[in-house]
């Protein structure tokens, strides 16, 4: 069967850590694409490992006020699949369920959320190419409170070291207000989340369902992600559609997107949110070119949820995802 790990465009994500597993992988629209007795473009076979690589232009819009979007440029993709276990870039995963029309599989994957807290640029291009799957940003304590950053107290000048600095430094007529800077904001690092993903065809359509949580306590929370898919065929034109949504629960907003007391300010209010769900929708194209090269291009635009759209933090309303560029099967 099939392994649809297309389908799922996670919508927190990712991403470009979504776009790694996407981006390089065969389309959706492609029926042939899968497992196969030599592996190619469109294809993996069992007991090999696949690498392909896209090569273009694209990015990742980041919500996160004042923080930059996300590049897309190299993107390599990873696959192995053996009888029973699979890497899939940044997924690893064990078979359970295998079926002409149906598939169970354990798997532990990244959550996507952290990476637009993520500030190195070099970390971010290995994130999106899976290349550090669950120990990336990792810091101690994060739910440690974060202390302001302390201020002189005016008080504590008294007697002659107060007058002699009123006499070398006089007071300006009309003296501008101190602005003090916000507190720092906490580390918000990647968490590893793991669960049971199931996947299956109904007719021209496929669709696909992950439940996670946290098993790195980071959050401690969970996600749910279900999309379906459909494609065509038009000459050498492979389209793709897919719908879908994430829900994540209220440990997983709270983490990212809340706002504790240490750090919060007049600029910045404390925000605590509840859970929230955001749907997306992906269209995609690809065009063979021989064996080893094909072109792709993909669009996709994600809604936030409330609970990440009235976060002090962010400063957008959506995510969108683009690429365009050349797929190379080595």
């Amino acid at each position: 069967m099939t392994r649809l790990t297309d389908i799922l465009v996670r919508a927190c994500p990712l991403a470009a850590l979504l776009l790694a597993s996407s981006l390089a992988s065969p389309s959706l629209a492609d029926d042939d694409a899968g497992h196969c007795e030599h592996s190619s473009a469109r294809c993996v076979a069992t007991g090999t490992w696949d690498i392909q690589l896209a090569l273009g232009a694209g990015l990742r819009t980041n919500p996160i006020a004042g923080a930059d979007d996300v590049p897309l440029v190299l993107i390599p993709q990873v696959t192995y699949y053996g009888k029973r276990f699979f890497f899939d870039n940044l997924d690893l995963g064990y078979t359970l369920v295998d079926r002409r029309d149906w598939m169970v599989n354990l798997l532990i994957t990244p959550s996507g959320d952290g990476l637009y807290f993520f500030e190195d640029d070099w970390g971010r291009f290995f994130l999106q190419g899976g290349l550090n799957t669950l120990g990336a940003n990792f810091s101690p304590a994060p739910d440690a409170p974060t202390e302001p950053p302390a201020v002189a107290d005016e008080d504590a000048f008294e007697g002659p070291q107060e007058d002699q600095r009123e006499q070398e430094s006089p007071a300006p007529a009309n003296p501008e207000p101190t602005q003090v800077s916000p507190p720092p904001l906490r580390d918000r690092n990647i968490a590893a989340l793991a669960g049971v993903e199931t996947s299956g065809d109904f007719g021209r359509f496929q669709w696909q369902l992950q439940a996670l949580s946290d098993v790195s306590g980071v959050h401690n929370g969970e996600e749910l992600r279900f999309a379906v898919s459909t494609g065509t065929r038009r000459d050498a034109n492979q389209l793709g559609i897919s719908l879908g949504f994430s829900w994540k629960s209220a440990e997983v907003m709270e983490y990212y997107y809340g706002v504790t007391q240490g750090e919060s300010s007049g600029a910045r209010p404390a925000y605590r949110p509840g859970s929230g769900t955001a749907p997306f929708v992906r269209l995609s194209w690809n065009r063979p070119v021989n064996e080893q090269w094909r072109w792709l291009a993909s669009v996709q635009y994600e809604h936030l949820s409330e609970a990440v759209r009235h976060s002090p933090l962010t400063d957008q309303n959506k995510v969108m995802q683009i690429f365009v560029g050349g797929v190379y099967h080595f």
